[in-house]
């Protein structure tokens, strides 16, 4: 897909949104609302690339499985290796052996599966965890196993106009999962695909109902949506029921805001949001096991300690941007998927 600047930053506010939330910054006690907001941008990347694809008699699942693996596992992979080598030297041996599950559960993406077998995400022992963040990879990962398989069975059979609205009723029916499972499973629908699948598919709406806005209309939907994403931030907590119905506030202010598709808002396209944005993924998959080790070695309270690991989340990450995603691809990633 074409280069967008806007989806590129939005990627960047979520990103730091985990990170800070994550290190336990005051104001983002709703941080984690930043997967919630990946999982739309993704939904919308997935379902351009897959009707183009279609559309012009070029769509392949090999080739779509093989993208998505180049995009995802090497950088991933790599993360793994250097945990493997850390816990051989720190980790004591029931560590290391509950570490290697946890390695060969992401390689897999059968991580979500067994993090929710485990306890919640939002549980003390977390902190222990050294791949906890990778659940998100495996739910996307699963969705872009279905996801190609629905769409390609649908248009075969189905005019684009039913399509997009078959698309819109499974988004309904899985937030009322979502809605019905989070207040009696919690950690359930925290973690599995059927209650998460209606944010990727509330980006697939974003899609497949394209609107034409004015200048005007843009900034003030750009504005709403990133005030939603705010008030999240802000405003929401562990103690909140999620994801839920209240998981339709950032899912609705990222779909706003991919609506809104400003190129040159000063809020998604600086230069440090386009910077952030496109090690967005890296930067993710490297902020967690740096949280996991101050608490390891006991200095997560120690702002100077906070510190080193957040800029050195940005650091590994962009580098693994550079030297692992860059390459594997064999062309500049400007807006995959996280």
């Amino acid at each position: 897909m074409e280069f967008r600047r806007d989806i590129n930053g939005l990627r960047a506010i979520a990103v730091m949104a985990v990170v800070f939330f994550h290190f336990g910054f005051s104001g983002f006690e709703g941080g984690f609302v930043g997967v919630d907001v990946f999982f739309v941008i993704s939904g919308f990347l997935m379902t351009g690339i897959i009707f183009k694809k279609i559309d012009s008699f070029k769509f392949s699942f090999g080739g779509f499985y093989f993208d998505r693996a180049r995009r995802i596992i090497p950088a991933l992979a790599v993360m793994c290796l250097a945990l493997v080598a850390f816990g051989f030297i720190f980790l004591d041996p029931t560590e290391y052996s509950l570490l290697g599950k946890h390695v060969g559960s992401s390689l897999i993406f059968l991580s979500n599966i067994v993090f929710w077998r485990e306890g919640g995400y939002f549980d003390q022992t977390s902190h222990s965890k050294w791949l906890l963040h990778t659940w998100s990879l495996s739910v996307e990962w699963q969705f872009y196993m279905l996801y190609p398989v629905l769409l390609v069975l649908l248009r075969k059979f189905l005019a684009l106009n039913i399509v997009r609205w078959v698309v819109a009723i499974l988004a309904f029916l899985s937030f009322a999962l979502s809605v019905y499972a989070s207040s009696r499973y919690q950690t359930a629908s925290f973690y599995l695909l059927p209650t998460r699948a209606w944010e990727m598919l509330a980006g697939a709406i974003v899609f497949l109902f394209p609107v034409n806005f004015s200048k005007g209309w843009r900034v003030l939907f750009e504005t709403a949506g990133l005030a939603l994403i705010a008030f999240s931030i802000i405003f929401f907590s562990e103690s909140n029921v999620w994801p839920g119905w209240l998981a339709l506030i950032p899912v609705s202010g990222a779909a706003l805001v991919i609506w809104a598709g400003r190129s040159d808002s000063a809020v998604t396209s600086n230069v440090i949001s386009q910077f952030l944005g496109r090690a967005s993924y890296s930067i993710y998959l490297w902020h967690w096991p740096l949280v996991v080790a101050l608490v390891y070695f006991g200095v997560e309270k120690k702002l100077p300690w906070v510190v080193f690991a957040i800029s050195a989340s940005i650091a590994l990450g962009y580098l693994s941007f550079i030297f692992v995603e860059q390459l594997a691809s064999k062309r500049p990633v400007a807006i995959g998927q996280w």
